[in-house]
């Protein structure tokens, strides 16, 4: 008996402790539409006010927004903003905007709670329609709806009756009075494809209106009777393209009604069922291009299935930014690109309903989400159960099509629970999932629902250490484990094998494994966290190869720290790194790199999966890139494109059976099926909005713009009417006949053009739409007209004056040619010599004057220095002070020099005047020349060198004997390089030169000076010359030392002659008969 009790009891103990085990488990069956991925449009986006009332795309592109404080127009940059003004003449007749539609002349009509607006598209001129007196105008201030009909008629709804707009006469004319229709208060009318025209009422049902027949049929809610409207208090209608009218009601719900058959269909809000429609109070209905019917109610938006009869919800949630930014529904939209606008009345809320991506997040108040944010490691089974680790919070398996999530975690003092909370991957096989833990590896077997743990135990046989990072089950059903210290391999029963031994007899010391992956041969790939680089390892040979970065080959791998290993159809291995992505030919051993600059969203890569088409789609720091293999091109997609981020993780992607691809980031997991990403094709022209110019703003650009010559500054607006994720948009523009090439401005939607010619231009605009697809260039031609005068008229009168003022010279100069000719022929010949010789007396004269100034500076410069000298020496010698021996000496060289320099200046007067006179006798004798230069050379070498000037001498031969007098030679020389020392600047050089003739000897002076005009070769030697005055007017100096030295040349039977050319210096020759006679 106690056998038995004991038995019991035990059974009883291990009933209650699995019970213990199992994992809390919430399940509810969700209608919700979770996956949805919103944009907001707020206030601090730049709208006026955030309780969106209306939603319209105009033909242009613009989104206008009406809200209870103002009218905003959009272009995906920015809001123009238009607001009542009290006296202003462009204003809106008031603020709170209800009803916005666009004309078939593209005017738009504003509907407001104070009267009607309309906005002239070529204008911008705003023009006001208010009720008249004896019934004239429109019916009411308070405007419901505009309906612009097939025929482009002008409808106006109000709370007080119907309106048609007369274009002639630019008024309107009530229509159906209460005689005709159930109710005068109408919040909406649309007209079906018969031309028919349906009127729902506040209180008082639903009008069908046939404008041809002039027939109207009414539809009232009969409680009696299922077959009827749900209610009479209609808000909204919407018809379709199948003719079937959608009714919101303001208490009821929705109704259908079939416009053929008269049936209807009744949706009402039941608060037990989740899958009936969110609210009563429907004021927005929407059918979008891809068939989806969209409802907006006070409650909630909600997608509406029609095969099942249930609508699917689309939460707001206060914590995920990326939900519908309120439930309280106002308007809705769809552009042409087929994004839905979702007017609340917190904002607007913007989505793509045929995005690929789903989401998988944590919701903080709701357990039936997975357990964090941060994701690491995904895997699903055979069971198609998901299964979903986290940073810090377990491990959750997703049952997506009953909706039940368990959440599985480490329960403290309890062996069997999950090893440890940080989870970084998970793999599986069969009924067993392997958990990779930063504190040991788990094993949860699905038909027991327990976990079998494992550790380090220090010894071989166990795990290398408890940071498991990556785990991978080969082909044989081996479980692969990579540590933060070795690889080992393990047969999932008992026995492990390590492999760290192995490496490092390789030669490789880096031991963290962050990827393993078995290639179609066998053949085992294992990534390093740190920088041990790909390993390969042939199971079956032992063999080990290691690849590493080699900064020198552009072909070895582009990083060390591997993240992910996957393998295409080829068999190339993909591998991604912290510095981009790399495809290895294992053939020819070669890496390919695919970094930013090659398209790629970010360098730091995480995950990489490989589709059915061999595209490539990896997840990084910023977003998941996919590349197309076929087209070389990368295409990338962040949290605008319904992400659950930008940012994704490591250890996080997984690619199902059935080809789904997921990717857990710190927000959770992006999932998808790549053959789903159909981009629509939608390319839109670039929209050129507005030209500024002169500070007006110009809008009707249908014709060429032409401006004159003074408003030539021009500002240009543009915008791509693309509004699925404007981060994305790019432009390019050029202006043709300035721009060569077109100019990328990224995201700036403006080009502007200052100060330009007169001429004709053409500006050329096109954008990148948010796919990466470009535009056609749309173009609009600018004139700027020349100014008068340089017109062609201008240019005619100009010709027929210059014609008339030739004519006119050409008779006066006939008639005082024939004048002068009389009265001056007799006198001509003499006059001509008398100014000749009156000028040449007078120019002479002044150069003589000139001359003798400057000689007199000459004179008296050492006089100073001699006079001043001696001031200084009778001065000291007054105040009885000694002078030292190094001061006198220092006075008594000065007076040397400077008496020197006045005895050699009176000597070259005194010479010169002999000369001219005749009676200057040269001392010939046999000198050699070569002696007799360098020796002049030398003794001027320290004056030209402390004025920072280089003097060398290159002789051609060694000795030459001439006939001359070797003292005034000497002195020819030294006045050459006096010469050329004072026009060769700090820096520069004077180079001499002897060259044998034969019976001749030239001496040449070469300097690097100023130089000499060319006009002033010939007068050079001329002291009475004009280039005399010149010179010393600018560098000092008589320029008695070239008028003595070629007369000293002359007198030894010599020439001598310069070549200069301005700015390169000057050369002086002189050449010498070796014999005299």
């Amino acid at each position: 008996m106690k056998n038995q009790i004991k038995g019991v009891t035990s059974k009883i103990l291990i009933i209650l402790f699995l019970i213990l085990l199992q994992p809390v488990t919430v399940k509810g069956v969700s209608t919700n539409d979770t996956n949805k991925t919103f944009k907001r449009i707020t206030i601090e986006d730049g709208l006026s006010q955030t309780s969106i009332e209306y939603l319209y795309q105009d033909t242009k592109g613009y989104m206008w927004i009406g809200t209870t404080d103002g009218l905003n127009r959009y272009n995906g940059h920015e809001f123009e903003i238009y607001r009542y003004k009290e006296g202003a003449k462009r204003t809106i007749v008031a603020n709170y905007i209800s009803a916005i539609k666009e004309d078939k002349t593209g005017d738009l009509w504003i509907g407001t709670s104070k009267g009607l607006s309309k906005i002239n598209h070529e204008t911008k001129e705003i023009s006001t329609y208010l009720p008249g007196e004896n019934g004239e105008g429109i019916s009411h201030y308070n405007i419901c709806e505009i309906l612009v009909d097939s025929k482009g008629d002008v409808f106006v709804a109000t709370v007080n009756g119907l309106n048609i707009y007369n274009r002639e006469t630019d008024s309107f004319k009530r229509i159906l009075n209460s005689n005709e229709l159930t109710g005068q208060f109408i919040y909406s009318i649309v007209e079906d494809e018969k031309g028919r025209y349906w009127i729902g009422t506040k209180d008082n049902g639903l009008n069908m209106y046939n404008k041809e027949t002039g027939e109207v049929k009414q539809f009232l809610h009969d409680k009696d009777n299922e077959n009827t409207i749900s209610s009479n208090a209609i808000f909204k209608l919407y018809i379709d393209k199948d003719n079937k009218l959608f009714i919101g009601t303001i208490d009821k719900g929705l109704s259908i009604l079939d416009t053929e058959s008269y049936d209807v269909v009744k949706y009402v809000n039941d608060p037990k069922d989740k899958s009936s429609i969110p609210g009563n109070y429907v004021k927005a209905i929407l059918r979008d291009s891809r068939g989806m019917v969209w409802i907006g109610t006070n409650d909630g938006f909600a997608k509406f299935d029609e095969k099942e009869k249930n609508f699917k919800l689309c939460e707001s949630k206060t914590y995920d930014s990326q939900s519908i930014v309120n439930e309280n529904i106002l308007s809705l939209c769809e552009d042409k690109s087929g994004t839905i606008w979702v007017g609340t009345y917190g904002g607007i809320s913007l989505f793509n309903p045929g995005n690929i991506f789903s989401l998988y997040k944590n919701n903080p108040y709701d357990d039936n989400s997975i357990s964090e944010a941060s994701v690491q490691g995904i895997y699903e089974d055979n069971e198609g159960l998901l299964w979903v680790g986290t940073t810090h919070s377990g491990i959750n398996s997703l049952d997506r099509k009953n909706n039940i999530i368990k959440r599985y975690a480490n329960e403290i003092g309890n062996e069997k629970s999950l090893i440890d909370n940080n989870i970084t991957t998970v793999v599986g096989i069969g009924n067993e999932i392997w958990i990779a833990t930063e504190d040991g590896l788990s094993k949860f077997d699905k038909n027991t629902n327990g976990f079998t743990n494992y550790k380090s135990t220090g010894d071989k046989n166990s795990l290398p250490n408890d940071f498991v990072r990556e785990l991978y089950i080969d082909k044989q059903g081996i479980l692969w484990i990579g540590t933060a210290d070795g690889l080992a391999s393990f047969d999932r029963k008992d026995t492990f094998v390590n492999y760290k031994d192995l490496f490092e007899a390789n030669g490789i010391k880096e031991h963290m494994i962050s990827d393993i992956h078995e290639d179609k041969d066998g053949i085992m790939w294992f990534g390093s966290t740190l920088d041990g680089g790909l390993i390969k390892y042939n199971k079956e040979t032992g063999e080990i190869k290691n690849y590493k970065n080699n900064k020198d080959d552009k072909n070895s791998l582009s990083f060390n720290s591997i993240k992910s290993i996957n393998e295409d159809s080829t068999g190339n291995l993909w591998i991604a790194t912290h510095y981009g992505i790399n495809k290895f030919n294992k053939e020819t051993e070669k890496f390919t790199r695919y970094t930013e600059e090659d398209g790629l969203s970010n360098d730091l890569t995480y995950g990489i999966l490989i589709d059915a088409n061999d595209d490539v789609w990896v997840s990084s720091n910023y977003g998941i890139s996919k590349y197309d293999i076929k087209k070389n091109k990368f295409i990338n997609f962040n949290v605008t494109d319904g992400l659950q981020g930008n940012e994704f993780n490591a250890y996080s992607y997984f690619k199902s059976k059935s080809g789904e691809m997921f990717f857990g980031g710190i927000n959770g997991i992006t999932s998808f099926y790549p053959k789903n990403l159909i981009e629509k094709t939608f390319i839109p022209p670039v929209v050129i909005e507005s030209i500024t110019i002169k500070g007006e703003e110009k809008f009707n650009l249908k014709e060429d713009i032409v401006v004159n010559h003074r408003d030539n500054n021009v500002y240009i607006n543009f915008f791509m009417p693309d509004y699925r994720n404007k981060s994305k948009i790019q432009y390019a523009y050029k202006l043709r006949g300035l721009d060569k090439e077109w100019i990328f401005s990224e995201n700036r939607n403006y080009a502007s053009y200052t100060n330009l010619e007169p001429g004709s231009y053409e500006f050329f605009v096109k954008g990148r739409n948010s796919s990466g697809e470009w535009s056609d260039a749309v173009s609009i031609k600018i004139k700027i007209n020349n100014p008068f005068w340089k017109t062609p008229i201008a240019y005619i009168i100009y010709l027929l004056l210059v014609i008339i003022g030739i004519i006119l010279i050409l008779n006066r100069m006939k008639w005082l040619d024939r004048l002068v000719k009389q009265k001056t022929f007799e006198l001509n010949n003499k006059l001509e010599e008398n100014e000749l010789l009156y000028a040449k007396l007078i120019r002479t004269e002044r150069y003589k004057n000139n001359y003798f100034v400057n000689l007199s500076h000459e004179l008296r410069t050492p006089l100073n220095v001699i006079l001043s000298t001696q001031q200084l020496i009778t001065n000291l010698n007054t105040n009885n002070k000694p002078i030292t021996k190094g001061k006198l000496d220092y006075y008594m060289l000065t007076l040397n020099r400077n008496s020197n320099r006045l005895l050699n200046l009176i000597n070259n007067i005194i010479d010169t005047s002999k000369i001219e006179s005749g009676a200057y006798r040269l001392n010939i004798k046999k000198v050699d020349i070569v002696y007799l230069v360098e020796e002049a050379v030398l003794s001027m070498k320290d004056f030209v060198e402390d004025k920072g000037i280089g003097l060398i001498i290159d002789p051609e031969m060694e000795e030459k004997i001439i006939d001359c007098d070797d003292s005034e030679i000497e002195k020819c020389v030294i006045n050459l390089i006096a010469n050329a020392t004072k026009f060769t600047p700090d820096g520069g050089e004077i180079k001499v030169e002897i060259l044998d003739l034969g019976d001749m000897v030239k001496i040449i002076v070469k300097d690097t000076g100023i130089g000499i005009e060319k006009k002033y070769h010939e007068s050079i030697f001329n002291r009475f010359d004009q280039v005399y005055d010149k010179i010393s007017e600018e560098h000092g100096g008589s320029g008695l030392g070239l008028t003595l030295t070629k007369q000293l040349v002359n007198l030894h039977n010599g020439q001598i002659s310069v070549e200069s050319i301005c700015g390169e210096g000057s050369t002086f020759i002189i050449i010498l008969p070796i014999r005299q006679k």
